[in-house]
């Protein structure tokens, strides 16, 4: 088992918000097949829109944004869940003045 505290100081800046790849936390003999982070979408702030080769799948855990795929937008909040095929173009922005967003990420071949 191998147990450690998410601080902040572990949040760095990708796709224009704040991301801590969790799995670069993890012991160096570990070789998931996935990729796992937490995001971190400031007020008014949004992730890029883009698309990679890999499925993901967004846990959208608190905070209140327009989600993108493609054309398409649709206001979130809540607890939802949001999966992506690859070289399918997403993005999320947070609507909120004051509180942010954040999600967590995973991604697979």
């Amino acid at each position: 088992m191998h147990v450690k505290p998410i601080e902040p100081q572990m949040m760095r800046p990708e796709y224009g918000v704040l991301v801590c790849r969790l799995l670069d936390h993890l012991p160096a003999t570990l070789s998931p097949a996935f990729g796992m982070s937490i995001v971190e979408v400031e007020p008014g702030g949004a992730v890029d829109l883009h698309s990679h080769h890999e499925h993901e799948v967004w846990v959208l855990m608190e905070g209140e944004g327009i989600f993108q795929e493609q054309e398409r937008q649709m206001p979130v909040a809540g607890s939802m869940l949001f999966y992506m095929k690859p070289h399918i173009a997403h993005s999320i922005r947070n609507t909120h003045s004051q509180q942010p967003l954040k999600f967590l990420a995973v991604w697979w071949d």
